[in-house]
């Protein structure tokens, strides 16, 4: 697996650099990350540097690509931080090297996925699936056997024979019910077989093979099938190279075979994309809907909120809702991830929102926090919380997300982890008053993470000024200038 380079992790082109910059500022000045040579990459070696200090390993694909030291207490969170982004960036450059290492199957991926794009019927798929393998593969014989749903039983979709022979004769050689079948139907996983003959899984005809190499048709965890191919006589041994191509081949065909199989049970007519985005258009008015009963009037305040998702359905979020005592409640939300599984989450964290009873901000972040741990797997969350009492009296907590501004001001907020990663975590609040005349902005990072044509970042030095317009002019000046991300900005101020 590709390794990772805590300095390119950290450094100023990561999209993570502000965040952890940020959280990395609220840990003291003598704590520092250092990578596996000792060299420091961010922070100041502590004064008296010795075995007693504490060390808190930075480790990606279970191994240790640097440390975090100092005796801060939240310097063990912040490597579990460190390290749960450099395990994600691991992963992301794991698949792009596995993509650079099959050169040999960048073109058939591409006319194999066009072909494949414009058939809806299992048997034709199958049947261009086979006959890419077979161009690119040598073989004397091949099937395809797919699922009849249950993952167990399988069917002849597709196959050939180079003498030939009907789909008869094939049969009687590469069968459903071979037991090398079953045992990549049940491992799921691509296998050559260079000696059929003396393999204890050899059945009837399948002894005078010579080779024989198989690959499941996979769709994520699920399995649509097994290819197969194989030879007779004296033809050269199957190599890894040929498993991973046809590997590559299984892998298309069971995505082609699984989109087949839905648009067969969800419509007779329609296109998959047109039944996708059908689906978005009503996750989205769901948003939306969801987002707008998330506001509520609160007398004595006036509130002014946009909303501007980057695709159909966003990952923004925000809350707002009077208290019994007259104050004002507001929270905004950034959740990492996209598309709907994204927007799910989002619509998860205002259901938890809507039966919180606490109007203490810190309490509040801590609740969702461990809600979201408890759920599990979910990525991680932003937030900023705020009350703000009819007297413009205000306390604020913040966990992970862009500092209020208040009158254009940027307000210093206690750093601290977002949510979902580690239970328990203590927000510190900050206190602060809203005078008639000044107005607090809250936002998403959407807004300095707007990127122009020429690559460049909108940036936070423009915050200061931007913060000061209409919620409206704040948002479109971000858009404008090249959105990416959802962009949300929430304004609050005294009524009159």
């Amino acid at each position: 697996m590709p390794g990772v380079s805590l300095r390119a992790l950290i450094g100023q082109k990561s999209a993570s650099m502000q965040m952890l910059r940020t959280l990395f500022g609220s840990l003291g000045a003598e704590v520092c990350i250092v990578d596996t040579s000792g060299k420091v990459l961010l922070g100041m070696v502590p004064e008296e540097a010795s075995d007693d200090v504490p060390r808190y390993p930075i480790v990606a694909s279970e191994s240790e690509i640097g440390s975090v030291i100092g005796a801060d207490p939240q310097s063990p969170a912040f490597a579990e931080l460190l390290s749960h982004l450099a395990e994600r960036e691991s992963e992301q450059r794991a698949l792009a090297s596995e993509t650079l290492t099959l050169y040999r199957e960048i073109h058939l991926i591409e006319q194999l996925s066009e072909e494949l794009a414009a058939l809806l019927n299992v048997s034709a798929i199958s049947e261009t699936a086979l006959a890419h393998a077979k161009r690119l593969i040598p073989a004397t014989h091949g099937a395809v056997f797919v699922t009849d749903g249950s993952e167990t039983r399988l069917k002849m979709a597709a196959a050939f024979s180079g003498s030939g022979d009907s789909l008869q004769n094939n049969e009687a050689i590469l069968k459903p019910d071979s037991l090398f079948v079953a045992s990549v139907l049940d491992r799921i996983t691509a296998e050559i077989v260079n000696d059929c003959g003396d393999d204890p899984r050899a059945q009837g005809m399948e002894q005078g093979l010579s080779s024989l190499i198989l690959a499941p048709l996979r769709t994520g965890q699920s399995i649509e099938g097994v290819i197969v191919l194989a030879n007779t006589g004296d033809c050269a041994p199957y190599s890894a190279a040929n498993l991973k191509l046809l590997n590559t081949i299984g892998l298309q065909t069971g995505t082609a075979i699984r989109n087949a199989m839905l648009c067969a049970e969800m419509v007779d007519s329609a296109a998959a994309r047109a039944a996708y985005a059908a689906e978005l258009k009503a996750a989205s008015s769901v948003q939306q809907m969801l987002l707008q009963s998330a506001s509520r009037p609160t007398p004595g305040f006036h509130v002014d909120s946009i909303y501007l998702p980057a695709s159909e359905v966003g990952g923004d979020f925000f809350f707002v809702q009077p208290g019994p005592d007259g104050s004002l409640l507001a929270i905004i939300g950034d959740v990492s991830g996209k598309g709907l599984t994204a927007a799910m989450r989002v619509s998860m964290i205002l259901g938890v929102l809507r039966r919180e009873t606490s109007d203490d901000p810190a309490e509040i972040l801590f609740n969702l926090n461990n809600a979201l741990v408890a759920q599990g797997q979910l990525g991680f969350t932003t937030a900023c919380s705020m009350r703000i009492s009819s007297a413009g009296d205000f306390v604020f907590a913040n966990a992970g997300h862009i500092a209020p501004y208040l009158s254009g001001v940027e307000m210093n907020s206690h750093a601290a982890l977002p949510l979902g990663i580690v239970p328990d975590q203590i927000y510190q609040p900050v206190k602060g008053v809203l005078r008639p005349l000044d107005r607090i902005v809250l936002l998403s990072d959407g807004v300095p993470e707007a990127r122009s044509h020429s690559n460049e970042l909108f940036g936070f030095d423009r915050l200061s000024d931007l913060t000061r317009l209409s919620t409206e002019e704040i948002a479109r000046a971000a858009q404008n200038f090249g959105q990416e991300d959802d962009i949300t900005v929430l304004a609050l101020r005294l009524d009159g």
